[in-house]
C-alpha cells in the first residue's frame, strides 16, 4: 500500500486528535538522523508561518545559486524542504536527507497547505480568515489600483528588494515583490503583507500578477 499522508478522521469525539495530527506525516519507514529515529514528522507548524518565512527560504535558495528556485519557487523541493524545516522546528540537513519518498510526502504536504484558500477573485484578494494588523482587521484586500501604477514604483520595488539581498530577476516569480507592489496600492506598509498566514502566499502572488493589470 503506498505511503499517504496522515488524514484526519471526522468522528466528533476524535476531533480535537485529528485537529492536533491534520498535518503529522507518518512514515513507511523510520528516518535515522542524529543517532534519533523519526517514525513521523509534525509539520502543524505551518499554520504559524507567514510570508516573511517563504520570503527568507526564497532568499536563502538564491543565496545558495538553487537555480530551479529562480522561477517558480514554490513548486521545488528545496523549498518545500525549507518551509517544513521552518515548520517542524527540525534542521534542513534531516529533510535533506530524507528518502526520496518521505521528501515527496514533505512536499505534496507543504504545496497543499499553501494552495489551501484560493478566495481571490479578480483583483480583490479574499483572506481566507480575518488578519489583524496594527489594531485593525482585514478581510480582503482590493489591489485594483495596481493597473494605474507606473515604472517608478516598479523600480522602487525593485530597489527594496535589491536593499533586502535578493538579485533581480523575474518579478512575478518573488514574493518579496509581491507584498512591496500590493502594500504600495493599498499605502500601507509592506509588513502589512509579509505578515499574512503562509497559506496566503500564492493567492497574493497571483493577485498581484493578475493579467486584468497589463492589458
Amino acid at each position: 500500500m503506498p505511503e499517504e499522508i496522515k488524514i484526519a478522521e471526522t468522528a466528533p469525539e476524535e476531533a480535537a486528535d485529528m485537529d492536533a495530527r491534520e498535518y503529522v506525516i507518518e512514515l513507511k519507514k523510520p528516518h535515522i538522523f542524529d543517532r534519533k529515529e523519526y517514525a513521523e514528522i509534525d509539520l502543524g507548524g505551518l499554520e504559524r508561518l507567514t510570508i516573511q518565512d517563504a520570503i527568507d527560504a526564497q532568499q536563502d535558495l538564491f543565496g545558495q545559486q538553487d537555480v530551479a528556485s529562480s522561477l517558480l519557487c514554490e513548486t521545488t523541493s528545496s523549498f518545500a524542504m525549507e518551509i517544513a524545516a521552518k515548520a517542524s522546528g527540525l534542521p534542513i540537513e534531516f529533510f535533506k536527507t530524507l528518502s526520496i519518498g518521505a521528501g515527496r510526502k514533505v512536499k505534496r504536504a507543504v504545496q497543499a497547505y499553501i494552495r489551501r484558500s484560493g478566495n481571490s477573485e479578480g483583483t480583490v484578494l479574499r483572506l481566507d480568515k480575518p488578519y489583524h494588523f496594527q489594531g485593525e482587521v482585514y478581510q480582503e484586500f482590493d489591489l485594483s489600483p495596481i493597473a494605474d501604477m507606473s515604472m517608478m514604483q516598479e523600480s522602487a520595488a525593485e530597489n527594496v528588494m535589491a536593499r533586502e539581498g535578493f538579485v533581480i530577476t523575474e518579478n512575478s516569480f518573488n514574493y518579496l515583490y509581491a507584498c512591496v507592489i500590493a502594500s504600495m496600492a493599498v499605502n500601507k506598509p509592506k509588513e502589512l503583507f509579509t505578515g499574512l498566514p503562509l497559506c496566503e502566499l500564492l493567492n497574493l502572488k497571483e493577485a498581484v500578477n493578475n493579467s486584468d493589470f497589463f492589458e
